[in-house]
Formats: C-alpha cells, structure tokens, sequence
C-alpha cells in the first residue's frame, strides 16, 4: 500500500509533464524562418544553411535550400536574437557518377566563397514570430 502512496505523486509528475509537452512547451522558443537564397542572381539548385546564435544562448539550427527555398518550421527553428548565418551550396561539377544502384549522379563541390559559410560574414537578427530572410550572394 505504501508503493502505491508514492507512486500516485511520480505519475501526476509524468502527466504534468506530458501535458507541458504536448501544449508547446517543448519548443523552447524556437521560431520559423523562410526565405529564398541566390547567388549572382540564380536560384541554389541543392544548399543548405544554417543559424548559429551568437549571444551564446540557443542552439544551431537550419534546413535545406531547394530551388532557392528554404523553410525552417518553428519546432526545429532558431531562437530569437543575433545569429552568423552559413550557407553551403553542392553546385555540380558537370561530371556525373554512377552510384551502386546504377542510377548516374552530379559530381557535386562546395559552390560558394569561404565568406558565405567556413569564413561566413552573413548574420541575421531572428525575430518572434515567423521570420522572412532572404540572401542575395554575389562572387
């Protein structure tokens, strides 16, 4: 009788918690994010970025460019305040491949300068709410 007085506390914890979770709590304050990425004035075919907060407070976050779009949902998106942003682009090389199931694939390379992601001087300020981003990269 006495593990079931201390067990009826724990389970009303874990419901708690459940609740918490399933209201949104979990989201940490993360929001979304979308926009459209170009360089010298042409859609990203197959890109990446990514938000790495500043302040030191946060956690990196980011998605696949396709087309030249992004969309980065509120449950795996950043945290408001300032973030370096780092954008990677798999431009294809014009040779082609053939993986192990036959199908012929680009030879793809890194795409962009050093200054857009290993060096990145890209940053942005991630407001509350969903945020609109668009970067326009030049050579």
């Amino acid at each position: 009788m006495a593990l079931r007085l201390v067990a009826i506390p724990y389970l009303g914890l874990l419901i708690l918690f459940c609740i918490s979770g399933v209201t949104g709590c979990s989201s940490d304050g993360r929001v979304g994010v979308e926009g459209t990425v170009t360089y010298d004035g042409q859609l990203l075919d197959v890109a990446n970025i990514t938000f790495i907060p500043t302040s030191g407070a946060g956690v990196k976050s980011g998605g696949l460019i396709d087309n030249g779009k992004y969309k980065v949902e509120p449950a795996i998106g950043p945290t408001p305040g300032p973030h370096q942003v780092e954008i990677r682009w798999a431009k294809p090389t014009g040779k082609k491949y053939r993986n192990e199931f036959g199908e012929e694939l680009h030879v793809r390379q890194e795409g962009l300068p050093n200054k857009y992601h290993t060096n990145s001087t890209l940053s942005a300020e991630i407001q509350s709410g969903n945020n609109v981003l668009d970067f326009q990269l030049v050579k």
